[in-house]
């Protein structure tokens, strides 16, 4: 009896299961649903597993740097040095600061470090893939010597990394030469390591981004997708209760309904996931690579993810069922007869506070960014009821026009979104502050570093026609061979800057002097008018904090020998003022002349790499942003498609009279496509304003092409669920027949 009882219970369950899934299939907006909870498994998955691959790829680059990190002889007193080991930084156009490891081999059996098949020859240069393709940079293959080859994957933090390994031709000597026993924790305790995740944002950034723009818009998207078509399931579910179904078997049919879609969406995401475990994945707009294997380390909690997005979808389906037949309402967005005029009255106030109120005060200051973050909160706030007045007005308008040119689909449109403008405005709204923090957060990215905005006004005015040198370590000999190989007409002079004495010294001889404007002659101070030369003022604003006075010292320029006071820098002129020197040909000599090279940057240049950090971070957020952008207008256009077939039924005798379906593409044009169009370009256009505030000065990394994208994104979406919606109504009115409406 038992065997029997388990039986029936197990056909039972595989009955309402099976009921569930045809019910699905019937039902007027089961397409819609059936996509709308596929995609809304694959971007939670996709998006819980996004979160797991940031912490996969900080873990994988953490390790494959300290497999290449030097053991110190220090460290291992007790052990022979096998190896001399230093490191300096470069930059090539674009990029930030990456490293070059200088390396002199002690042994003849010498370990390499990992990603070398041999060891260079004194002269010779080993470069990472990306550093040896870099566009703009053709010098590296001769810069630190001859190129002899490529870095392996396994010796790169990323397939992506800026990394140089080179062998002087002399003997690197200097406090920052150390001897090393080794590679990697193998050969010992690795206390220091180098590449490119030393300069990245820390993890937490990216897990954080990857829940507020990704897994969030997902969740609005399942809630979404959930109450699909609930309006007449809702009716089923009642009926179904009234029949005398157990809770369990509702929630059976229900799980029917929704199995194929979920099952359908775990295994999309599956496969995309396995995907990124084969190969390499070179991300659009950053340009990052996922590594695979990093990827296959955490495969585990990657299927977790994908599982648990599974179980969270079907468990969501089954209490907004629940939750939905006890409050009686459909899927349908509540609507409004009246819009909130009010409201929408202070949203445009809100905006002028935004970009017009921190005009009052000090650019940067406190009660700046409180007066822009103020405005543009209660713009963002208020912005759905201003959408909400406009949408309705502009409905009586379309319905006006629809019945003065005899267009019905202009018609029932624009007198549905006159009548019934809530329901329109919340489906924008998403889509419109969705954008409008995404603009803020890449605005306020390029708000990070004033000392880059500033180093990028030097370059504007006055370009590399002065260029700072500061190498690791030199001679008095090699400073002389850097002299020589230097273009001709080249001047240098040097900057010494007291702290202490609040003084700050030009040095250099008549050439030099001369072709700043200075004197040939020692000054014990002299004051810069506006009159100076550009290159001259901008090199004491650098220096002096801006006071503009110098003392002037003829003589051969300082070369930070000698154990001279203060900060010094040597400084090279070109001829005349609006020529530029060649940046890569004087990297390229100063470290044919210095064994570890030389920093050459233009004057406050090291700003500009270090900014390349936030620039960066303000990538990813575009990139994040916009796919939860384009997830929010999923969100928004299934929401607006089911509540237009919902009501596609109503429109078959409208049909039937016309004689033509057009009016089935003009109502969808104008219900969907059209209201999701305006949300992009309201979105960017809003945006854009909130952020004036902060773009002015040109330092944010707002570009027009973000812009074109968000727009783009919500206007894509509102074309599929124009045609979708266009032909799904075309096929309701084919089976319509008249019963008494």
């Amino acid at each position: 009896m038992n065997h029997r009882h388990a039986s029936d219970h197990q056909g039972l369950t595989r009955r309402l299961l099976a009921i569930g899934a045809e019910a699905g299939r019937r039902a007027e907006a089961g397409r819609v649903r059936f996509a709308a909870l596929l995609l809304a498994t694959l971007t939670l998955a996709l998006a819980l597993a996004s979160v797991v691959a940031a912490h996969a790829t900080y873990e994988g680059q953490e390790v494959r740097g300290k497999a290449r990190g030097p053991v110190f002889q220090e460290d291992e007193p007790d052990r022979p040095a096998v190896a001399l080991w230093s490191v300096t930084g470069d930059s090539v156009p674009g990029s930030g600061q990456f490293p070059v490891v200088f390396l002199t081999r002690l042994t003849e059996d010498a370990p390499l470090p990992p990603g070398l098949a041999s060891w260079p020859e004194p002269g010779e240069s080993v470069l990472s893939p990306a550093l040896w393709d870099r566009p703009g940079a053709r010098d590296l293959a001769t810069r630190y010597g001859r190129t002899v080859g490529t870095i392996g994957s396994e010796g790169l933090q990323s397939p992506d990394e800026l990394f140089a390994y080179v062998v002087p031709f002399a003997r690197a000597e200097g406090d920052g030469v150390k001897p090393v026993v080794g590679f990697g924790p193998d050969s010992g305790f690795v206390y220091f390591s180098v590449g490119q995740q030393d300069d990245a944002k820390p993890e937490w950034n990216f897990l954080l981004m990857g829940g507020f723009l990704l897994v969030l818009p997902a969740a609005v998207l399942l809630i979404v997708a959930a109450r699909a078509g609930a309006h007449a399931r809702d009716r089923r579910t009642a009926l179904v209760a009234v029949l005398g179904a157990s809770p369990r078997s509702r929630a059976l049919i229900v799980l029917g309904e929704a199995l194929s879609p979920v099952l359908a969406g775990a295994l999309s995401a599956a496969l995309v996931i396995a995907t990124a475990a084969v190969v390499d994945i070179r991300l659009p707009w950053v340009g990052h690579v996922l590594v695979a294997a990093d990827v296959r380390a955490w495969w585990w909690a990657l299927l977790a993810a994908v599982l648990a997005a599974l179980l969270v979808v079907l468990m969501v389906v089954v209490l907004t069922d629940v939750t939905g037949r006890r409050r009686g309402s459909g899927n349908r967005i509540g609507g409004t007869r009246r819009a909130p005029v009010k409201w929408a009255a202070a949203c445009p106030v809100f905006i002028l506070i935004a970009v017009r109120g921190p005009e009052f005060f000090p650019t940067g200051t406190a009660p700046f960014v409180f007066v822009n973050w103020v405005g543009a909160a209660g713009a963002l706030a208020t912005l759905p009821a201003a959408l909400a007045v406009v949408i309705g007005a502009l409905g009586r308008g379309l319905a006006g026009v629809g019945r003065r040119r005899g267009r019905p689909g202009l018609l029932v449109a624009g007198r549905r979104a006159a009548a019934h403008p809530g329901p329109m405005a919340r489906m924008t709204a998403g889509v419109v502050v969705a954008i409008g923090l995404l603009l803020q957060a890449v605005a306020w990215q390029g708000q990070l570093g004033s000392n880059a905005r500033a180093a990028q006004a030097t370059v504007d005015r006055i370009g590399t026609s002065a260029l700072v040198v500061q190498p690791p370590s030199a001679t008095v000999q090699q400073w002389a061979a850097f002299s020589r190989a230097l273009p001709t007409g080249t001047a240098a002079l040097s900057l010494t800057f007291e702290p202490q004495a609040g003084r700050t010294t030009v040095t250099g001889e008549c050439p030099a002097l001369g072709s700043l404007g200075l004197p040939c002659a020692s000054k014990p101070e002299i004051s810069m008018s506006s009159s100076a030369d550009p290159r001259l003022r901008e090199l004491l604003g650098w220096s002096d904090g801006g006071r503009h006075t110098a003392r002037v010292v003829l003589g051969a320029p300082v070369t930070g020998q000698g154990g001279v006071r203060g900060f010094t820098q040597t400084v090279l002129i070109s001829p005349r003022t609006g020529a530029d020197l060649s940046e890569q040909r004087i990297k390229q000599a100063a470290y044919a002349s210095f064994p570890m090279g030389a920093k050459v940057s233009t004057i406050g240049g090291e700003w500009l790499t270090a900014a390349r950090v936030n620039q960066l971070q303000g990538e990813w957020l575009t990139l994040f942003g916009l796919a939860g952008i384009a997830v929010l207008a999923m969100a928004s256009g299934f929401a607006g498609l089911a509540e237009f077939l919902r009501q596609g039924r109503a429109l078959a005798p409208l049909a039937t009279l016309t004689g033509n379906a057009r009016v089935y593409w003009s109502t969808a044009l104008h219900g969907i496509l059209l209201p999701l169009a305006l949300a992009g370009l309201v979105g960017s256009v809003v945006g854009a304003w909130l952020v004036l505030p902060q773009t002015a000065s040109g330092s944010s990394y707002l570009s027009d092409g973000l812009l074109v994208a968000c727009a783009a994104a919500a206007a894509l979406i509102g074309v599929v669920g124009w045609v979708w919606g266009a032909v799904v109504s075309v096929r309701q009115a084919a089976v319509w027949r008249p019963r008494g409406e």
